[in-house]
């Protein structure tokens, strides 16, 4: 074993410093700078009945003729209307579901905090519905997803509840291995290359083993933003994907509770005020009991377990918001039941993030902080081990400024990562290693209106891996244009540079094994991406919404495990390049209570690398060959009807095969070192030896789900929710992978109907 030590060097360390004073230099107050003859408002925007922040509500200044101001509201309920001139106007706050707020108010100079709390309509009428539907094309933007929980709860899940794992699988942009292991790869890029943040503290694997559940039900989300690409250089350090997930805050006014069972899971949530109005906590804990009611339901073995544990303070104050959570989750299982290989997971996480502003400045501050470690570990048949991890650690500061023409972000953050990693293999002997480095990063960035119609984002950010290898330089764009000859319709763009200075390596070659490896990127190369993107939303009647996107992506110096002819997980890589392409298209027809959804993605990946680096045993000098998340076509059709006192919904998806490794024979291997083989007494073990690889498709999959859920009032503070349901219902023999030793057949789940109640205690 041995442990990194590089030296630091001097030169790069006063330019990181230079860098982070120069990002920092705004974040002193410059009350003096702002405009004296314009008033600035901003504020919160809550619900009334629990205090809970309401993302993406239109806030609107407006005079007899026209709008003066008008924004949304973000991820934290917060809100601001710059260089509104002094006046007096009506002000209104709309958000779907809940009554629109309306004041005639005078606004002098300065900077005035003004929050609203709204009030849930008691019924949503069709207009309303419809009115806020025509505003939809208005937020779209190019590789982003806007999650929020009524979009998560229209898709059938084992339940009870639902949970954001299962609508991530169904987005065209997505590929899924199958059921079970909890990989997700997103437009060529491969798990390692997703960024994933849980209220700001990123996390490394927060999907379980079986597929349908993440670290996120529905019920703890307030919302999520998921971008497939061309992301800003707000993130930096991953390649190919960001899921930002924002926890919902716990009741700031009453005591709540849910309670619920379900052939797969049971969870229990509490959450109420701390201090009423100022600071609440939401507790969240889900266990699977699939493990035992699987033989019952399925007739076969489900040996699998998971859990997870979450918890979350919240304050709210006039000009703050802050919120710490806890988070921790675990699954142990076996991908196959008829193969003994265990595999475990398992991530801890702490940290907190908090939204300021001050009485005499525009300017607001974001604030995150956290640690989180990540382990996973496999054991194989004959007893041998592999096991890796990483312990990392954060801090983010971020700054925004607003400005009549827009808005300037910046910010800077430093980190320090842990890997280590440990096999003892049959083939392998003993293989271990750790490592340590500390790394910064900066960004800067505008939201520029030019005019009416178009708006320009662009950015750059840095990334200083401060022990080894080279600062990056990564400019990105993103832009929209709504024309105004087509107010219905609105096209997007993004690209940009993309580095990652560390990744994952695993064994490709089987589909079920979710075991990875996180190491530094070899060669002190950093991985490299470019992204191009380009979209048209365009709303077609007030019920229905058309969107199509495009998409390329490059790759350059991909670590990737060089070829072998014999079945053994190792950490020997060599570098890749390569590129993705592909696009999606959507449809949406929705009423106050039908919800039809229909989706179709096309991609190819392709991977490129010398055959002698690749110890490849082919002709070419350079192998081309499709990896494994190669996915041609995927099609997904969702419907949701609301039958009151009924809901129902169903989802049916196909996608195309994946590629595979085939063997092309088997031999006996004696590994005598150490004295672990007997020759005179012992034949050896079978050992694979496998073809060109990546040389055949697995068939295609598709599979319908459905559910039916009702309601029952039991008494003014006991709701009962009934779900009944079935996944896969015609019990389609989707292939999962094929074990090439055995030569057995492994399929993914079969038919499992399943039924689940779901009791609210106010």
């Amino acid at each position: 074993m041995h442990i990194d030590t590089p030296t630091l060097s001097v030169g790069r360390l006063l330019f990181l410093l230079v860098g982070c004073l120069l990002l920092a230099g705004p974040a002193v107050p410059v009350s003096a700078q702002e405009p004296a003859d314009v008033a600035i408002i901003r504020g919160f925007i809550t619900d009334r009945t629990d205090g809970a922040p309401l993302p993406e509500a239109n806030v609107v200044v407006r005079d007899s003729a026209r709008i003066v101001r008008a924004g949304v509201s973000d991820s934290d309920g917060f809100y601001q209307l710059p260089d509104v001139p002094p006046g007096t106007y009506q002000f209104s706050v709309r958000y779907l579901g809940f009554e629109t707020y309306r004041d005639t108010i005078r606004f002098r100079p300065g900077t005035r905090t003004l929050s609203v709390a709204l009030r849930p309509a008691p019924q949503q009428l069709d207009e309303v519905t419809v009115e806020a539907q025509q505003d939809a094309v208005e937020d779209a933007q190019a590789g982003l997803r806007r999650i929020g929980t009524a979009d998560i709860e229209t898709l059938p899940t084992p339940g009870p509840g639902s949970d954001l794992a299962m609508y991530l699988r169904s987005l065209p942009s997505v590929t899924s291995i199958g059921d079970r292991g909890g990989r997700l790869f997103v437009r060529g890029g491969t798990p390692s290359q997703n960024l994933i943040l849980v209220d700001g503290t990123p996390i490394k694997k927060p999907f379980h083993i079986i597929g349908f559940y993440s670290a996120f039900p529905a019920d703890v989300i307030s919302n999520a933003n998921f971008y497939a690409g061309g992301f800003g250089a707000r993130y930096l350090g991953r390649l190919s994907s960001v899921l930002d997930v924002n926890l919902r805050p716990g009741n700031l006014k009453e005591y709540q509770g849910r309670v619920e069972v379900g052939p797969f899971v049971t969870s229990v949530q509490a959450e109420g005020p701390v201090d009423y109005g100022e600071k609440s906590l939401l507790v969240n804990a889900r266990h699977s009991v699939i493990e035992w009611a699987g033989p019952d339901l399925l007739g076969q073995e489900t040996p699998y377990r998971f859990y997870d544990l979450m918890a979350r303070l919240h304050t709210q104050g006039d000009k703050s918001q802050c919120a710490f959570t806890g988070m921790r989750t675990y699954d142990r299982g076996r991908i196959d039941a008829s193969r003994p290989s265990s595999y475990r997971w398992s991530n801890t996480s702490v940290g907190g993030k908090c939204l300021s502003f001050g009485s005499g400045s525009s300017q607001r501050v974001y604030v995150s902080f956290g640690t989180s470690h990540f382990n996973n570990s496999v054991r194989t048949p004959d007893q041998d081990t592999r096991s890796s991890g990483s312990w990392d650690t954060h801090a983010t500061l971020r700054i925004e400024q607003p400005y009549s023409w827009g808005r300037v972000r910046g910010g800077f953050w430093g980190r320090s990562t842990q890997f280590d990693y440990d096999f003892q293999g049959t083939f392998l002997g003993v293989q271990a290693e750790e490592s340590f480095d500390i790394s910064a990063g900066a960004f800067l960035g505008a939201e520029w209106n030019m005019g009416s119609t178009v708006t320009a984002s662009p950015s750059i950010g840095t990334q200083f891996p401060i022990f080894w290898g080279t600062n990056t330089i990564e400019p990105r764009l993103r832009l929209a244009w709504q024309p105004t000859w087509a107010a219905r319709t609105k096209i997007t763009a993004a690209g940009g540079l993309y580095r990652q200075l560390t990744d994952a390596v695993t064994d490709e070659r089987d589909a079920g094994s979710p075991f990875i490896a996180w190491l530094q990127t070899p060669q002190d190369k950093a991985l490299q991406s470019t992204h191009a993107i380009l979209g048209v939303d365009h709303q077609l009647t007030p019920n229905v919404r058309l969107s199509v996107e495009g998409y390329h992506k490059t790759f350059r110096d991909l670590p990737v495990s060089e070829w072998s002819t014999l079945a053994v997980f190792n950490t020997s890589l060599t570098l890749a390049d390569g590129f993705a392409y592909g696009g999606s298209a959507s449809a949406r027809f929705q009423t106050s209570r039908l919800d039809l959804r229909a989706n179709y993605g096309f991609g190819w990946v392709e991977y490129e690398a010398p055959r002698d680096e690749l110890n490849a045993w082919v002709d070419e000098s350079s192998v081309e060959y499709n990896p494994p998340h190669d996915q041609r076509h995927k099609v997904g059709l969702t419907a949701s009807l609301d039958l009151a006192p009924f809901s129902v919904s169903a989802r049916w998806q196909y996608s195309s095969g994946r590629p595979f490794t085939q063997g092309y024979g088997t031999d006996n291997f004696l590994e005598i070192r150490g004295l672990r083989g007997r020759p005179r007494s012992e034949r050896g073990n079978n050992r694979v030896l496998y073809d060109r690889q990546y040389n055949a498709r697995l068939p295609s999959y598709h599979r319908l789900d459905v559910s039916i859920e009702r309601d029952f009032t039991l008494s003014p503070d006991l709701t009962l929710t009934a779900e009944a349901g079935a996944i896969n219902a015609y019990d389609r023999k989707n292939l999962f992978y094929l074990d090439l030793l055995t030569r057995e057949r492994v399929d993914q789940l079969p038919i499992i109907p399943h039924i689940g109640f779901t009791l609210d205690i106010d």
